[in-house]
Formats: structure tokens, sequence, C-alpha cells
């Protein structure tokens, strides 16, 4: 146990001795070189005309969207295509339906519309002469019965009224007269119907006739091409409701297509800035999963029904989609729009902003050394910023890179500058800035530029 302890406190003199040695040597003249002035990139003030700028969060959606329906019940037959396969308008099956039933319809249908054509036929050219002429016959028939009966007829009475003949027979003439001369008339009758032709009415009930049959056909047929189900527009199919041997009723869901070739991002606006926004108004789009593009669209619609809970406004912007079609629906986007007239203003790299408890703050670089400016942030416009007038002037450098750790009136050096004449604070017992005058006091002289030019940092 005294050994351990013994090692212990040997190694913590080590140590001691160590650091009171490497003190002495740093506060020695002519010790070890301290850090060299943090190397820094610069940016410009610019001034530029800037509009005021409207900004919002949205999420892309289809042109549009539609729930392809049956438009017939039936069994799916076939269905060829997947979730997320490309279709064409009117060309695109998405899927087939039994048609069976509907084609015997179709020959059924077909056989009765024939017949009704050879009604209608029959009926507009009339009688035969065949028909005519037996018609005729039969009407001489009818009308010589009828004379010999009238000749009997006549008898009965000349025998009756001599008492000759009973009652019972000369009633008898009497039927049988009568009846041979109704039979004459409707011979009569049947003949001139025959010479005349059928009615008018009888002609175009016929025809009605034909032409409810066809109408019974053409439903059949457009129910078989509904059979097939096409795509409405040209997109993709994004779901897929159906699948082969399944009943789908009539106006059951299939699936569902989208059209991409354009794209609508609609963002909520809220109820104070709403005025600033017109139909056609120019937007800017960038796509948090494209990141590096931004994309120009159009205002397409403003919903004029604001959101009850939140108080906002539906617009909608259109875009154009890339020939590959990058633009998906659901990505998430941020739009900008402009408004008002164009104002001068002095902007500062987005870069060189750094945020303090006071507000915002840049780091002005000026012959070698670096100040801090204090203002007010104002609009953002691209990679800038707007300050207020009178902060800084334009053409002002400030820097935008390493002012993380910088401190007002701290030196720094340029990046891509490179080391002029040595090595900073020199070698131990060395002369400070070999082969170059250090300035007065011992500080390193600055040239022209403001660079530091060597020497031990101030």
């Amino acid at each position: 146990m005294d050994t351990r302890r013994s090692r212990f406190l040997a190694r913590w003199a080590v140590l001691l001795v160590l650091l009171a040695w490497a003190s002495s040597a740093a506060a020695a003249p002519g010790g070890k070189r301290r850090r060299p002035p943090p190397i820094v990139s610069l940016g410009k003030v610019v001034a530029r005309e800037v509009r005021n700028r409207l900004t919002a969060v949205g999420t892309v959606a289809p042109y549009r969207t539609s729930i392809v329906s049956s438009e017939i019940e039936g069994i799916v037959k076939t269905f060829p295509l997947q979730e997320g396969d490309p279709v064409e308008a009117g060309k695109t099956v998405i899927a087939t339906l039994s048609r069976t039933d509907l084609e015997h319809d179709i020959r059924v249908m077909a056989a009765e519309l024939a017949k009704a054509r050879q009604d209608h036929l029959r009926l507009k050219r009339g009688s035969r002469k065949e028909v005519i002429a037996a018609l005729r016959a039969k009407m001489r028939e009818r009308k010589a019965r009828r004379q010999r009966d009238a000749l009997e007829l006549k008898r009965a009475e000349d025998l009756y009224k001599r008492k000759v003949l009973d009652r019972a027979s000369y009633d008898l003439a009497v039927a049988n007269y009568e009846g041979s001369k109704s039979l004459a008339d409707e011979a009569k009758s049947n003949l001139r119907e025959a010479e005349i032709g059928p009615r008018v009415e009888e002609i175009s009930k016929a025809a009605a006739e034909v032409n409810r049959v066809r109408a019974l056909i053409a439903r059949v047929r457009d129910k078989l091409s509904k059979a097939v189900i096409r795509s409405p527009f040209t997109g993709f199919l994004t779901e897929k409701w159906a699948e082969v041997g399944q009943w789908v009723p009539k106006g059951g869901r299939v699936g569902e297509v989208v059209e991409l070739s354009r794209v609508l991002v609609r963002a909520p606006i809220s109820e104070r800035r709403i005025a600033h926004v017109r139909v056609g108004d120019a937007a800017q789009v960038i796509l948090d999963a494209l990141p590096g593009r931004t994309f120009t669209g159009r205002v397409r619609k403003i919903i004029p029904k604001a959101d009850p809970k939140s108080r906002t406004f539906p617009v909608e912007i259109e875009l154009e989609n890339t020939p590959d079609f990058a633009i998906k629906a659901g990505m998430f986007a941020r739009i900008t729009t402009k408004y008002g007239p164009a104002v001068r203003a002095l902007l500062v790299p987005k870069d060189a902003i750094l945020q303090r408890a006071r507000g915002a703050a840049v780091f002005v670089f000026d012959k070698g050394k670096v100040r801090e400016v204090g203002f007010k942030r104002g609009r953002s416009v691209d990679s800038f910023v707007e300050i207020p007038p009178g902060t800084l002037a334009a053409g002002t450098k400030v820097v935008v890179q390493g002012n993380e750790k910088l401190r007002s009136g701290m030196k720094v050096r340029l990046r891509g500058s490179g080391r002029r004449g040595g090595k900073w604070g020199g070698k131990p017992g060395g002369k400070p800035g070999a082969g170059r005058k250090p300035g007065a006091g011992g500080k390193p002289s600055a040239g022209a530029d403001g660079k530091p030019r060597g020497g031990r940092r101030g």
C-alpha cells in the first residue's frame, strides 16, 4: 500500500515540474510563439431593388385525381396494372369485366331486329298480286253464293205466302241469305284493303319496332364497351381496389389515377396576408426533397373560404413537372411570392449574420481587424438579409466564414492570402519576423491592404 502511494506521489511531482517549466518558458522573452490570428472569408454588402415577399409552406398535390369506377356490374376478368404504373388517356386498359352474358344478349336482339325489319318491309311493299287475285276469286265466289241464296229466299217467300212452305223452312232461307251476304261483304272489304295497302299507322308501328330493337342493341353494345375500363387521363395508377375474380358492383371503385405532368402546391395563407395574393402572380417553390432546385409557378386559385380554426385561406400554385416527374404528390414545399413596388435596399449575406441576445450582428473587416456592428434584421432576400439604412455602406466587407469566435478589434487573416516573411512570433530566442522589421513597439506592421506582416500578436 505504501509502495503504490509513493509511486502516485512521484508521478504528480514530475507532472508539476513539467507544468512549471512550460509556464516559465512561455513567459520568458523569445519563448514559445502564440497562436496566429484566425483565418476568415469575406463577403460584401450589396444594394438591390427588392419587393416585399410573402412566404408560406405547403404540400404538393396532383393536378387531377380520378377515382376510376365501373359503370356496370360484373366479375373482373383482367387487371394488368400495378400501383405506380404509368397510364395514358383513353388507351391504357385498367381492368376488364366478363362479357359473356352481354354477348348472348346481342345475338338474341340481332334476330329480333331481323324479324322487325322484315315485318316493316312487308307492310311498306303492300300485298302481292297473287294475294289480290285470290281475294278477288273469293269475293266472286261469295257474291255468287249470295245471289243463289237470294233466289232461294224469293222462292221461299212465294211458297210461304201460299202456305205451301212452313215457317221454319222460310226462316232458314232468310238466315242463309243473310250469312252469304255478310261473307260477300267481308270478301269485298278484304279485296279493297289488299288493293289499297296497309295503313300508315301500321307502317309507322313496324318502323318503331325496328328502332326499339336497335336501341336495345345499342345499349347492350354500350355495356360491352364499358366492360373495358380505361384510364380517363394520362398519369399514374396510385391505388388498386380490385383483383381478378372479384365482383364489382355498378359504381364500384376499381383504382385511382393521378395526373402529374402538372402539379398543384396547396398552401394556407393567413387572413392578414391573403390580400397581397392575386391569381396569376408568380411564385417560387423550393422542395426539401429536391435540394438546390427552384421551381417557378403561378397562383392558379384562391379559395375564398377560410378554415374556421386557423383563419387561413387555401391557395393553389400550379407548377410544370420535370420530364422525369421528379415532383411527386405529398412533397413538402416552401413558397415565396413578391408583392408591392420595388424599393432599393441594403443586403448583407446570410452567412455573415450572428444572432446575439440584443439582435443580429456582423463583423466588418477593416485594415486587418474586425469590428462588430449590431442591427435589427429585415426581410430575407434569397441568400441575403436586409439591414436598416445607414447601418453599413454598399461594398463594405463583412466576414462570412470564421466569424463564430471573433471579437471586436481582433486581427484576422484572409483565407488564401498565405503567410509572408516567416512564422508568427518567430522562434524562441530569435527575432520576430525574420527578414522583416517589426513595427513600433514590437508589433507587426500592416501593409496597405490591412493584412498583418508578421511579428508577435499584440
